[in-house]
């Protein structure tokens, strides 16, 4: 994977200015682009689906009352007094008196309800005495038995007083209507002593009122299809609906809802009508949906196409205009070590922004000029400096040999507290010629301290006690060079001489949370006490403030020196970072410099 980036990756800076173009601003577009188009058509979609529902909606409340107002007419003829008297007592009345009277009622019904649409409802009345009469011309000439033995009046019954027909096969003449089917209620009328004195059939013309009915939208196919799949009536197509979708419907139990059929891609939305076994179905095409998104999606990715190759020419144009000069300016930067940083650039073939860089580079070539000068100016005084040290250091190697000399002597006059001073303070002045050396192990400078201890032995007469409390393992501590010895220094100087009695001071090393601690503890008279005595020397002492000094040089934050005065006496306690060093042999005590 590394192996196929590496190839890919852009290595001019023209080459990355156009993949991180690419990569940063114009596939974010797209994708937000794209994204919003989604959304869009999602949203669209939505709102289509929902004027499609309200529609639907609309549609099957229309049904359902016009379903309402055809039980209405047959209840008002069911309760008119001059239909019970001449289908109960038609020997009353010769046929053409019962007919006109019939038919007058009928005409006045339809007028007083005002059905929707101005639908024309057929009326066909059966008694019980072998009349029928009828509200229209039929197709066929009307049979009293014939109509008794149809489907829709044998279907009557007590259990089953009135029977909704969705697709009774039209039997009025055809120059009324041309429908193949009517919507027909057919049902049982009684009297106000519920019994049973008629059969009615009341129709009517179901397509034109559903072809009115509909909203006029040619984009959208409407069919009225039944529980059993087939097709009832349709608007706006000629041809029946898919058969996938005649098959959903016969198989589903929903009352309404939408789907998308991908085998005509398009969106199904529908509504039930139960009382009829029908399905009122929305079928619109998923090009009529998003049509007028298609086109604008298609205008704006081409303008959209036709900037971005816009801006990436013009930005190449930009960045060949720039990088043509860091070009030339990398180029002089290679070859300007050859010419021990002497080179400058023209400024005459630049301007704007790339004028002043490259006046900065010739700047900085000129500075670095001087910079180089001057570094060589203070390597001379440096080397100038250690070689004046080198000579400041015959005096103390003087003094050793001196130190020497005066061991030697003290040893042939039988003295044996001289060599061992001499030999003491000789281990403490070498310590102290190693400048190069900072950091000692903790074992070393303890060396050092009896060193000097041993010094005072003489004079304190051993009433001077010196303990030592640490673990083993912190022999390879390293520790600031002569730094504990001016602590003792300090405790036996000004606490211990003057105290009348025996002087104890306790060297502790400890170490808590990734810190070493020495803390250098007396009995001495203590920090008040030492200011109300005079002083015996006219100079400050500049032991303490030297080792404060010493610690921030090598420790920062983490060097400090606190004294810490004790109700008997003094505690210095000393902070610096735990640094182990390996233990490694050696011919003498010295520690060099080491790395943890």
């Amino acid at each position: 994977m590394k192996t196929v980036y590496r190839k890919i990756k852009p290595k001019s800076l023209k080459g990355k200015l156009f993949v991180s173009m690419l990569v940063l601003i114009i596939v974010p577009l797209i994708i937000l682009n794209v994204y919003l188009f989604n959304e869009f058509e999602g949203a669209l979609q939505d709102k289509i689906v929902t004027q499609s529902s309200e529609g639907l909606d609309q549609l099957k409340q229309s049904t359902e009352d016009l379903m309402s107002l055809v039980y209405k007419t047959k209840v008002m003829v069911q309760n008119d007094s001059v239909i019970q008297e001449v289908l109960t007592e038609p020997e009353k009345y010769n046929v053409l008196e019962r007919k006109n009277r019939i038919e007058q009622v009928l005409k006045n019904i339809d007028n007083s309800i005002f059905l929707f649409n101005s639908q024309i409802v057929y009326y066909t009345l059966l008694d019980f005495n072998g009349n029928v009469y009828t509200s229209f011309q039929p197709q066929e000439g009307l049979n009293y038995d014939t109509l008794r033995s149809e489907s829709w009046a044998q279907q009557i019954n007590e259990d089953r007083p009135y029977l909704w027909i969705g697709n009774d096969p039209n039997y009025v003449a055809r120059d009324i209507t041309s429908s193949k089917s009517l919507l027909t209620l057919s049902s049982k009328m009684r009297d106000t002593n519920n019994n049973s004195f008629s059969l009615a059939r009341i129709s009517i013309d179901y397509e034109t009122w559903f072809k009115t009915a509909v909203q006029s939208n040619e984009e959208h196919q409407y069919y009225i299809i039944n529980q059993e799949g087939s097709l009832v009536s349709s608007v706006n197509s000629e041809q029946a609906p898919d058969p996938d979708i005649r098959s959903f419907f016969r198989e589903t139990t929903e009352t309404s809802g939408f789907y998308f059929d991908k085998g005509t891609d398009s969106l199904i939305n529908y509504r039930s009508i139960p009382q009829l076994d029908w399905y009122f179905v929305d079928v619109i095409p998923r090009k009529v949906l998003f049509n007028e998104v298609r086109l604008l999606k298609v205008k704006f990715f081409s303008i959209f196409i036709a900037f971005v190759f816009l801006f990436i020419g013009m930005n190449m144009f930009i960045s060949y205009k720039f990088t043509r000069p860091l070009t030339v300016l990398e180029k002089k930067m290679s070859s300007i070590v050859n010419h021990n940083l002497k080179l400058t650039i023209a400024e005459k073939n630049y301007t704007g922004e790339i004028l002043q860089l490259i006046r900065s580079f010739n700047r900085m070539s000129t500075d670095m000029n001087t910079m180089v000068k001057l570094l060589k100016d203070e390597q001379k005084q440096r080397e100038m400096v250690h070689f004046q040290m080198l000579l400041s250091q015959i005096n103390p190697h003087f003094l050793l040999n001196t130190l020497n000399t005066i061991k030697w002597l003290a040893i042939r006059k039988g003295d044996k507290d001289i060599p061992d001073i001499c030999v003491s303070l000789g281990h403490i002045l070498e310590t102290s010629l190693h400048s190069e050396v900072e950091l000692i192990h903790l074992k070393d400078e303890l060396k050092l301290i009896e060193d000097y201890l041993l010094i005072h032995e003489l004079r304190f007469n051993d009433q001077l006690n010196v303990q030592y409390e640490y673990s083993a393992g912190l022999d390879y501590a390293l520790v600031p060079k002569l730094g504990i010895q001016p602590l003792i220094e300090n405790s036996i100087i000004h606490g211990i001489a003057p105290l009348k009695g025996k002087g104890t001071i306790i060297v502790r090393v400890f170490t808590r949370d990734r810190l070493l601690y020495i803390e250098i503890e007396d009995n001495g008279v203590g920090i008040m006490e030492q200011h109300r005595q005079p002083r015996e020397r006219s100079r400050k002492g500049i032991g303490l403030q030297n080792l404060k000094d010493r610690l921030h040089i090598l420790f920062k934050e983490d060097g400090k020196l606190d004294v810490i005065p004790l109700e008997q006496g003094t505690l210095v306690r000393m902070q610096l970072p735990y640094l182990l060093s390996k233990p490694y042999e050696r011919t003498d005590h010295y520690v060099e410099s080491a790395s943890c």
